[in-house]
């Protein structure tokens, strides 16, 4: 009996588990992975897009893609981290086909101002986002989504490689082209400054 416990326990906190589960109709099952990667996802698709109400209506799209997706999704294949994350990152790539204007940057949901204690200490705050974000946007396009999958969406080297179709070895060196870019970058706009 305690073996079937244990099972079911593991099996409702498996991402493997849980995406089968819902392939085989458990609404319950997709919630936990919405809980499970909403948040992940919602930070990958906000640093890309920039605007808190378009990142929402987005990362809900993503969630819309794989819910009506399910039935093709492949457990051997892909992780369903990866999965989640492919679809993610091509609903911004489809998003950036159709939108023309650039948006402007808005730093609300990163909530690093949220720990200043006072007002010149958010301005120190969000001038250093901002400072940031623009060399970001100097890093080539790989260098860009490397950056923002480990730093901002919190993912290892081992998800980055599967969602990338690279090994982790060459994850590692982008990654670390992208850093030294960016101290770089943020060298010389502290001297401009």
């Amino acid at each position: 009996m305690r073996q079937d416990n244990f099972e079911m326990e593991s099996e409702e906190n498996d991402p493997r588990a849980l995406m089968r589960l819902a392939k085989e109709g458990d609404s319950r099952a997709f919630k936990k992975l919405y809980r499970l990667y909403f948040t992940p996802i919602f930070r990958y698709v906000y640093f890309r897009v920039k605007t808190k109400e378009i990142a929402e209506d987005l990362t809900q799209e993503v969630f819309l893609k794989v819910y009506r997706s399910l039935a093709v999704f492949k457990a051997a294949k892909a992780s369903p981290l990866a999965y989640f994350f492919t679809v993610a990152r091509n609903t911004v790539i489809d998003y950036w086909k159709k939108k023309k204007d650039v948006l402007t940057d808005d730093l609300e949901s990163l909530k690093i101002a949220d720990k200043a204690k006072n007002p010149a200490e958010i301005t120190d705050i969000k001038i250093a986002g901002e400072i940031t974000q623009k060399a970001i946007k100097k890093l080539t396009e790989e260098q860009q989504e490397v950056i923002v999958m480990k730093f901002i969406s919190d993912l290892p080297n081992k998800e980055i490689a599967n969602l990338l179709s690279k090994t982790e070895e060459a994850v590692r060196q982008i990654q670390c082209r992208a850093l030294k870019a960016l101290r770089q970058e943020l060298k010389e706009l502290n001297d401009y400054l």
